[in-house]
């Protein structure tokens, strides 16, 4: 809008701002402004254009009322910023008991160009931009950008939220081809092979015998701001903590086979599965970790 014309009706220089002006900063959405000017042109504010003293708020509503011969009243309605900073809607911040921490403010700026997939969360510098999406509203001076923040939100101490630890079990039966015994040397073993009184239930003779031989699989999801162990795959590696007590039957140190005995290698925990997500280039790492329980000996049945 080209600058007013200034002019002297009844003593008083016009345009002329004839009642204080009333800005709304808004904590959501766009600041707005009303203004009531006189001019002495009915179309002083057509073409929309910036309100007088806030050149980044554009007009989007006049009402003209003609008052007396070349001496019009406007009602503008303007929104947009109040001030150049940028202006930072509140949002939550996403903490799920599994899977990433994530954040998606709404933004609006002057500046789109400081806002990039890959930049960092000026709060939480583990949090990058991953996706955005960027409107420049009317007037082409400010933009609403809505970044998608995704990493990790550390506490206090400087560390992740906790792990999540799940079990499964891979459930299997198997029949024997030799003969075996539950006592080694002829005595009940008393380990395992009891009942839940503590009660031997076993053999001591040789039988041919089908067995459940389930196992338990531990599993860890868990954020990191280093990779995962993919070198231990296979390998030996023991879950930082264990939730639950987890026994292999074939622990029992009493077993008697006619066919001898398997040693495995490794043996106790290992490492049977990584599953891993990245943000972006970034040292920011979601894995799941299988945990597998490998007796160090098993008879061959």
């Amino acid at each position: 809008m080209p600058a007013l014309p200034a002019i002297i009706s009844h003593g008083t220089r016009l345009p002329f701002m004839v009642q204080a002006e009333d800005l709304q900063k808004k904590p959501r959405g766009l600041d707005s402004t009303t203004q009531v000017w006189l001019t002495d042109r009915e179309d002083s504010f057509d073409g929309g254009g910036y309100a007088p003293g806030r050149p980044l708020m554009r007009i989007k509503e006049v009402q003209t009322l003609q008052q007396a011969p070349s001496l019009y009243q406007h009602r503008l309605v303007a929104d947009g910023l109040a001030s150049a900073r940028d202006k930072i809607e509140p949002a939550e911040f996403s903490q799920p008991e599994e899977g990433w921490d994530e954040h998606s403010p709404t933004i609006y700026t002057l500046t789109p160009e400081n806002y990039t997939v890959g930049t960092a969360h000026p709060d939480h510098p583990n949090l990058y931009i991953t996706a955005l999406t960027k409107t420049q509203l009317e007037g082409g001076k400010v933009w609403r950008i809505v970044p998608s923040y995704k990493g990790i939100i550390l506490d206090g101490d400087g560390n992740p939220k906790p792990e999540k630890w799940k079990g499964t079990v891979n459930g299997q039966n198997i029949t024997t081809s030799s003969t075996v015994t539950l006592g080694s040397t002829g005595v009940p073993a008393t380990e395992i092979f009891t009942d839940e009184d503590g009660v031997f239930n076993g053999w001591n003779d040789p039988r041919k015998a089908k067995f459940d031989t389930s196992q338990l699989n531990l599993i860890v999801t868990k954020l990191s701001l280093t990779p995962p162990p993919t070198e231990r795959l296979g390998l030996q590696l023991t879950p930082g903590q264990i939730p639950v007590t987890v026994y292999s039957l074939f622990d029992e140190s009493s077993w008697y086979s006619s066919l001898g005995f398997t040693y495995n290698y490794p043996a106790g925990w290992k490492l049977a599965g990584v599953q891993f997500d990245q943000v972006l280039d970034k040292s920011c790492f979601l894995y799941t970790l299988t945990f597998a329980y490998q007796p160090a000996v098993e008879p061959i049945l």
